[in-house]
């Protein structure tokens, strides 16, 4: 027999699904719903704010337990037609496998929710630089999975990026990894930082990405040069008193707001990507001759085209091999085959 406590809190959640679900403002068959988790602590059930982008309209949960997932879950199979599905391992709780097994009617989309933080991070780094990150000097605090993730990415794009945390061993290693997988030209190293108290005006940012709260504090200011750019990544992480000083040196104090990342978690249901494989991907036969396109290996003497339903453009002949035979390298065959699908080509216009 179900706990007075599980009735209640069952309750609750449908309470709060159902009043998100009335939310949604168009009835039409863009509805998305994403369940989530995080790696902090926090209540067993929560709602996020709601997303709207491209069409879709998008509400929000975050669970913590598999009883939550489940009636989360059962309350929305069917009311949207897409759920994304967190499927990062933040907790020993796996979502995907739940949903499998609770959901009937709506399509299950597993999805990153992280990479999406680091989407929105990065957009946001390049609005606020204007498009000028390069040789910016960044300090990020954290040294978990986002952290890494976003240290590379600046990194590749060409700033002077450094990494402080508490674990300055954790740092070390994850700096040296990071380091090893940059392209080989890349100038610019991601630098571990032991004592943060050895830089003083040193830093035009700071992004934070932990998942304490109230732990940043203001003794990393003297770090910062005078209207840097704060970036709470990890929402929460900055103490009262950081906020007081940071005044004085007239920083720049913003959360992420992750709806940034939306657009990135909604690429898999976009009309483009779609048509990708509907329209581009695939292999047919023009006089016998084979043509493929959308990364499909062909094999020796296949011709490659841009298109496969409506092919506008030859990229060449298939080495068997995922690349091109060079020009040099064509028989008679081949220059045969590729005249007749350039003329057909050209008659389709």
């Amino acid at each position: 027999m179900e706990s007075k406590d599980g009735a209640k809190r069952k309750l609750m959640i449908k309470s709060k699904v159902l009043q998100e679900l009335g939310s949604i403002t168009d009835n039409c068959l863009n509805t998305v719903a994403t369940v989530g988790m995080t790696s902090r602590k926090s209540v067993e059930f929560a709602v996020l704010p709601r997303r709207k982008a491209l069409g879709f309209e998008a509400i929000n949960f975050l669970v913590s337990s598999s009883q939550a997932a489940e009636e989360c879950l059962r309350i929305l199979d069917g009311r949207v037609k897409y759920i994304f599905i967190d499927v990062e391992a933040k907790k020993n709780l796996n979502l995907e496998y739940i949903a499998e097994n609770n959901v009937k009617s709506s399509v299950i989309i597993p999805y990153k929710p992280n990479d999406a933080t680091v989407e929105a991070a990065d957009l946001f780094l390049l609005q606020y630089f204007k498009e000028a990150v390069r040789e910016k000097e960044i300090l990020i605090y954290g040294a978990g999975n986002i952290a890494g993730k976003l240290a590379l990415r600046l990194a590749e794009r060409g700033s002077n990026v450094y990494v402080f945390s508490r674990d300055y061993k954790k740092v070390e290693l994850i700096s040296e990894a990071l380091n090893f997988i940059l392209p080989r030209y890349s100038v610019n190293k991601i630098i571990p930082i032991e004592n943060i108290k050895a830089f003083t005006n040193s830093f035009d940012a700071v992004i934070s990405f932990i998942s304490a709260e109230r732990v940043i504090d203001d003794d990393i200011i003297c770090s910062l040069k005078e209207k840097a750019l704060v970036l709470d990544g990890g929402i929460n992480n900055f103490t009262p008193q950081f906020y007081e000083i940071a005044s004085q040196k007239l920083l720049n104090c913003f959360r992420l707001d992750v709806r940034l990342g939306f657009l990135y978690t909604l690429l898999p249901l976009l009309d483009d990507v779609r048509a990708f494989f509907n329209d581009v991907q695939g292999k047919a036969f023009v006089d016998n001759i084979t043509i493929v396109s959308g990364g499909i290996i062909g094999a020796s003497g296949d011709i490659i085209v841009d298109n496969i339903k409506h092919p506008r453009q030859v990229i060449g002949i298939a080495n068997g091999l995922g690349g091109l035979k060079d020009t040099n390298d064509y028989t008679v065959s081949d220059q045969e085959n590729l005249t007749k699908v350039q003329k057909f080509i050209l008659a389709m216009d």
